[in-house]
């Protein structure tokens, strides 16, 4: 029962060991008293036991027999399993230690899976590292939607901590299958996650292009499926191709857009390994303090989370900041450091990366066994998971040395195909060391000076492309040995003092001792001033509250050398000071004992207005962060107008340089330029906010304008369209019938619509028949309904209009187009609300009102033969005219603004308005197409616009096509036609009781307007 017992990864239920021996629980209780009392189990809780030593624990399990442990192991799991199937989530770390020895199922690599996760919670990523690719072995032959969630899933989980942990070309091999998955499942996200995995892990193999056309494909699909989520993973993997191709400086900004005010770890928007890999590129840009503080920060948060996996990537970037500064004891301290916790965490790319670091340091240190001794594992530990990829410059230098005979030769390390490598690569850092590699190369082969200058300024040029300062001297400086043997002094003399003026700040002793004689003037702290013009004049030009905040800390950090940095200001009643802004200080460590003092000296400076320096005189032992104190702090009042705003403090703990008093002036200035520019930037967001403020309301209000304009979607205040909107009022709740007269685009779909909603019929459908649109063979199907078999391609029964209808609102449009055979059928069906489905002999009956609409004039199709006259009867009941938009010229601002408000949404462009020119364009044409006409030329407008104006486009009625001319001519014949048999019918009176203008339903106005345009003259 013990060995059994053995198989539980921590503790053990009695209940289970019941299960799993077939023994009674009273006789297990005896037994497992005995073991209790000789000490090898001890008793948790009633029930629960557990092994009181592993190795006791080990020796119960290695009794077992293969077979008979595999079998207890698979009873184990699936015993787990059946006790904890609904808490996932909480129980499935116990159970993955039987579940890594068996075959699992789809549910044990669920479990499995979350185990994972809880490890990697846990800051344990070697067990999630295992967890996740006993899921992967495990389902990789199984298939299924639910499967292939769950291996793509765990496929990005394990690539992301993955890198350097095992054979690069497998980690690509699960990495294409998860996409292949991810392909069939239609899973845009994940298969744009992927292909950004994929792009790192091809990286590390040197396969530079495919790498890049991975990642551009992800970093597309990222942005045309606008998830937020997504775009953070893929802004993190920016930052990292960025950080691999060399380009320091852009991936700073890159991470810069996504900084908050005040700095904190771990920062959502951004990962701590990719915080890790921006404070070291500020320190290749020459912000040497601002990286080590950055990584500092987040190394002290890893280490008090318990994350030592992370914690060693801080502290190998520390050791190698330390190393190009040539702080070669500081960084053999960190390195080693680093070696001691990637071992621990099994972090093998910093395992793989520090040994490179202390082969170079002990290089330098002249100690040539033990350089040979971390340079060979460098090289084993890269061959055993195939990267081939090198970032750093140091295997390069290695090579140089044993080309000079310093160093015993390596068949790994050859310095042609290295230079080849790097000159010919994508990381345009390493290949600026390569062009100059390759100009020590050509010197030595006495290759012409043209040629090693033409190198060096190759190298010069990518590494400023870099933003990497120290190299970019270095280059700089050799350039100027060149010129200084050539004879021209002048230009060496720039050279020089150019590159020494860089390494002068970081440390001096990187100055070649041939080149001081060349620098005339040594750049001092002093003579910064014009630096700091230049920074105060872009400072003043940002607008943005945040960007300036980050801008004023980062700047005076390098400037002064500091390496953290923040900004205080007075709360309204000036009671107590707020963190406004900081870098590489968290709000956690403002309230921390630790900073009482300091935050003492701030509230001292901003209550004084006078600003102070405090250095610490003797230093501390050791090199460990934690337990050295602050060497130097300096705060400065933030005043404006004589009043204090609040302070700018910063402070230095990791290098030995103290704030000087010349730094107290250079941050007085700054603090008054930054004191305006804040104000400044306040008072430009507050324009900002309250012209947006207005420009809602005035949407607000033209929108309310509108609305109040706006009868069901009919949109205007002519008296024309007032009349319109007074009949839809009179017989909206009638149940009339309706018939709706006018041109073709004048909306008479809307007022039927507007009839129907007003109608105690609204909440029944409104059912619309484009009778125009219908063949005449479909016409009575699409009406009636039909049989399946009624007819050639009847395969089914059809419901039809006036089924559809019931209870609710019929309308037909172009009433007029319809057969006499289907005109007979609706009458009848008007008139007993009765009718039977083509094909069929059930007779159906429908509850529903009719509104016909109409552009011709049916009382002359009447007359013509063309429409039957009981129709007309029956459906003229009630008669409205809509008038053309040409007769209610008044409307068109307001329609031409409704309709721009739709389209500008639409697009979602900024267009703010119609001109004046523009407007009275519109107001002259006559619109021989009416308002649907007017809708398209708005639509086209705001297609072509860029700017806040609409860009209209020309018009006019010549441009009307042939079809659209003979249309609007039979349009107004017909109408002519129509007010003439009105007229005829009155005996030509215009006016009052039988008039014609009674009889035909409009107003007097009108109708002597429409008489004008018709050329209808009256007798005499």
């Amino acid at each position: 029962y013990l060995r059994v017992a053995s198989l539980f990864d921590s503790s053990f239920s009695i209940d289970w060991l019941a299960e799993l021996t077939g023994k009674r629980i009273t006789l297990l209780i005896s037994e497992l008293e005995e073991a209790r009392k000789e000490g090898l189990i001890s008793n948790k809780s009633p029930g629960i036991y557990a092994f009181q030593q592993k190795a006791t624990q080990k020796k119960f399990q290695v009794a077992l027999e293969p077979r008979q442990k595999h079998n207890l192991l698979e009873q184990i799991s699936k015993m787990l399993l059946s006790d904890f199937p609904r808490d996932i989530e909480n129980e499935s770390e116990p159970i993955a230690h039987q579940l890594l020895e068996i075959t699992n199922s789809f549910e044990g690599c669920r479990y499995l899976m979350h185990a994972g996760d809880v490890h990697l919670h846990n800051y344990n990523q070697e067990m999630a590292f295992k967890c996740y690719s006993k899921v992967l072995g495990d389902l990789s032959d199984k298939s299924g939607k639910a499967i292939d969630d769950v291996f793509i899933d765990t496929a990005i989980k394990f690539s992301k901590i993955s890198t350097a942990q095992q054979d690069t070309d497998k980690v690509l091999g699960i990495l294409n299958t998860a996409l292949e998955r991810a392909e069939t499942s239609g899973d845009q996200r994940c298969q744009a996650l992927i292909e950004m995995h994929i792009a790192k892990n091809e990286w590390l193999k040197t396969k530079y292009d495919e790498a890049l056309n991975h990642f551009e494909k992800g970093w597309a699909q990222a942005k045309e499926l606008d998830d937020p989520k997504l775009k953070r993973a893929a802004s993190t993997f920016s930052t990292f191709f960025l950080f691999w191709q060399g380009r320091f400086k852009e991936a700073i900004e890159n991470y810069e857009k996504s900084v908050p005010d005040i700095d904190r770890y771990p920062n959502g928007e951004f990962p701590l390994l990719a915080a890790l890999t921006v404070g070291f590129c500020y320190a290749q840009t020459g912000q040497v303090t601002q990286g080590l503080g950055m990584l500092y920060a987040i190394r002290s948060h890893c280490i008090e989370k318990g994350d030592m996996y992370l914690a060693a990537y801080a502290s190998g970037n520390i050791g190698e900041i330390l190393l190009r500064t040539h702080r070669i004891d500081e960084a053999i301290y960190y390195l080693t450091l680093s070696d001691k916790e990637a071992q621990k965490t099994n972090n093998n790319w910093v395992l793989i990366t520090v040994q490179l670091f202390l082969a170079y340091s002990y290089y330098l240190k002249g100690k040539n066994q033990l350089c040979l001794k971390h340079l060979r594992n460098f090289i084993n530990k890269s061959n055993e998971v195939k990267i081939s990829v090198n970032i750093y410059p140091y295997q390069i230098s290695l090579a140089m040395a044993m080309r000079k005979g310093e160093l015993p030769s390596f068949d790994e390390l050859s310095l042609n195909s290295m230079v080849r490598k790097y000159t010919l690569g994508k990381n345009i850092f390493m290949k600026g060391i390569g062009y100059r590699y390759q100009a020590f190369m050509q010197m030595e082969e006495n290759a012409g000076t043209k040629k090693v200058c033409h190198s060096l300024n190759q190298s010069i040029q990518c590494l400023e492309e870099s933003g990497q300062c120290i190299e970019l001297a270095k280059s700089r400086l050799e350039l100027a040995r060149i010129k200084l043997s050539s004879g021209e002094k002048g230009e060496a003399r720039q050279l020089a003092e150019s590159g020494a003026g860089a390494l002068s700040e970081l440390n001096e002793n990187l100055i070649p001792d041939d080149l001081v004689s060349l620098i005339e003037t040594r750049p001092k702290r002093e003579n910064l001033l014009k630096e700091i013009l230049k920074l105060g004049q872009e400072m003043v030009a940002i607008n943005d509250n945040k960007d300036l905040i980050q801008y004023i800390i980062s700047t005076v950090n390098k400037i002064t050398g500091a390496e953290r940095g923040a900004i205080f200001l007075w709360n309204k009643d000036k009671t107590s000071l707020q963190l406004r802004g900081s870098k590489n200080l968290t709000s956690a460590q403002i309230t921390h004992p630790e900073f009482a003092s300091s935050y003492q000296l701030i509230e001292e400076v901003a209550k004084s207005g006078k600003g102070c320096i405090k250095n610490l005189d003797a230093m501390n032992s050791g090199h460990d962060f934690s337990c050295q104190p602050l060497r130097s702090r300096i705060c400065v009042p933030l005043i404006l107008r004589k009043h204090i705003m609040g302070a700018l403090y910063h402070d230095n703990r990791l290098l030995n340089s103290g704030f000087q008093k010349s730094d107290m002036g250079i941050l007085a200035y700054f603090a008054a330029m930054a004191a305006f520019a804040l104000d400044n930037v306040q008072a430009y967001q507050e324009v900002k906010r309250l012209n947006k403020t207005l420009r809602k309301e005035k949407q607000y209000y033209q929108e309310e304008h509108n609305n109040s304009l706006n009868f069901k979607g009919i949109v205007g205040k002519s008296p024309a369209i007032a009349e319109v909107m007074e009949k839809i009022t009179q017989v909206a709740d009638t149940g009339a019938t309706v018939l709706i007269e006018g041109e073709t685009g004048v909306g008479k779909e809307l007022v039927a619509r507007a009839v129907h909603d007003l109608s105690q019929r609204k909440k029944n459908p409104f059912i619309s028949v484009h009778c125009s649109a219908l063949p005449e063979n479909l016409i009575s199907s699409e009406l009636f309904g039909h049989e399946k078999g009624a007819f050639t391609g009847a395969q089914k029964k059809r419901t039809g209009r006036f089924e559809l209808a019931h209870h609710g609102t019929l309308f037909l449009d172009e009433v007029g187009t319809i057969s006499t055979d289907t005109q007979i059928r609706l009458l009848r069906v008007l008139q007993t609300k009765e009718f039977e489905r083509v094909g069929g002999t059930e007779t159906l009956r429908s509850d529903f009102r009719l509104i016909a609409a109409t552009n011709k004039a049916l009382a002359d199709l009447v007359q013509s033969g063309h429409f039957q006259s009981d129709l007309y009867y029956r459906i003229n009941i009630f008669p409205i005219h809509v008038p053309p938009l040409r007769e209610r010229k008044e409307d068109i601002p307001l329609l031409a603004e409704h309709f721009l408000h739709i389209f500008a949404n639409k697009m979602a462009k900024d267009i703010r308005g119609i001109s004046e020119s523009d407007m009275a364009r519109l107001q002259e044409y006559e619109f021989p197409g009416n308002i649907r006409e007017l809708q398209n030329i708005i639509e086209r407008a705001c297609i072509l616009s860029t700017g806040e104006k609409l860009r209209l486009p020309e018009f006019k009625a010549s441009e009307v096509t042939d079809c659209e001319q003979r249309k609007a001519i039979t349009l107004q014949e017909n109408e002519r036609q129509h007010i003439l048999w009105g007229l005829q019918q009155t005996n030509w009176k215009v006016r009052g009781k039988g008039g014609a203008a009674e009889l035909l339903d409009i107003h007097p106005s009108t109708l002597t307007f429409r008489m004008k345009k018709l050329g209808i003259q009256r007798p005499g």
